[in-house]
């Protein structure tokens, strides 16, 4: 059962149009958002939470047409990217400020608050203000408040991205644990793409108001259906050689190419490609091993866990992530192969072969 739909949904601003979006999100989905800043991935969760309104399409809420239906009666929480906690309010009443607001008894409302308190353990910080908390206490009393709500679904937008990294990751796992216990519904956006790839069981690429890809994290990152997905998904980011492909012999040749390259499988296509691949699919090989080129490194960055390397093939620029510590000094000359199963080859229109 999906619990949300967007159909062939359009939003159009002065200087930008959204849409047409169609998307479904399944009941008890963790499904994330990602795409480059300002490409309208708020806008698509201010869609599902009516604060703003479609120009044509529909939003659909557990099957039925939303058109007609305000913020309140939509059953959504929404936690910002500013948390937006009231700062008059200590955490308590923060958290039960939606409760009050709709009605609930007393009772009810201590109910829904020993509750979250006991699943994001806050008790220790719900008589303070906001002012008084760290980063990581006011992000626990904003998803607390969403808690509380209990909606049918929790819309978050980018709501760890003012934390420092080692919370962030904290609260990754967190937020994965919460959704899993509770088996609720997460629409997550993020424009980091590490982020939204590792708490979702499905995500959506935003590139320039349109959904350029949907699917498992894996499926993404491994098989992008266009190079304007390869480009946003990977970090470093995919290498990408503008040339020729030739499905007689199966062979790629690019300008920065001392000798053109043999692809496995077969493509029923010819004529202008681009082939692209990661820096974690090129492999540093030594003398006598089979080498597809020939690099001059520029750099070295050792990073503990993987080294990146910068080097040219020819007059372009490449990257490579090689696993640990590895003996290559600046300016010096190495071998590499690409691994053949990990080649991404795609057509003139910049379209998956």
């Amino acid at each position: 059962m999906n619990a949300l739909e967007l159909k062939n949904v359009v939003k159009t601003y002065p200087e930008f149009t959204l849409g047409p979006i169609d998307l479904e999100i399944k009941q008890g989905e963790f499904f994330g958002i990602f795409g480059p800043p300002s490409t309208g991935k708020t806008s698509i969760l201010k869609l599902i939470l009516g604060l703003i309104h479609p120009d044509d399409g529909q939003v659909i809420i557990n099957d039925y047409d939303a058109k007609d239906l305000g913020v309140s009666e939509r059953g959504m929480s929404m936690v910002f990217q500013n948390l937006a906690l009231f700062p008059h309010m200590s955490g308590r009443e923060n958290i039960i400020f939606p409760l009050k607001e709709r009605g609930a008894t007393d009772s009810e409302m201590e109910q829904q608050l020993d509750l979250v308190s006991e699943v994001l353990h806050i008790s220790h910080i719900l008589h303070k203000n906001p002012a008084q908390m760290s980063g990581g206490e006011r992000q626990r009393i904003a998803l607390g408040r969403a808690f509380a709500a209990d909606s049918r679904a929790m819309l978050l937008d980018e709501p760890i991205a003012a934390l420092d990294a080692r919370l962030r990751e904290e609260m990754r796992v967190e937020l994965k644990r919460l959704q899993r216990e509770n088996n609720q519904t997460f629409v997550y956006v993020s424009h980091d793409e590490e982020e939204v790839m590792a708490v979702s069981d499905r995500l959506a690429v935003v590139i320039g108001g349109k959904i350029a890809q949907v699917g498992i994290p894996d499926d993404v990152y491994s098989r992008p259906n266009s190079i304007s997905v390869a480009e946003v998904i990977g970090s470093p980011p995919m290498n990408l050689f503008s040339g020729e492909f030739s499905k007689k012999g199966n062979f790629f040749e690019a300008e920065n190419f001392e000798d053109r390259l043999a692809l496995k499988g077969q493509a029923e296509y010819e004529g202008s490609a681009t082939l692209g691949i990661r820096p974690e699919d090129i492999w540093l090989v030594q003398d006598g091993e089979e080498t597809d080129f020939e690099l001059s490194i520029i750099s070295v960055e050792p990073l503990g866990g993987y080294t990146i390397l910068n080097a040219y093939l020819g007059e372009q620029i490449v990257k490579i992530r090689a696993p640990g510590q590895v003996n290559v000094e600046e300016g010096s000359k190495q071998k590499v192969s690409f691994d053949p199963r990990r080649i991404h080859l795609f057509n003139e229109d910049g379209e998956r072969l």
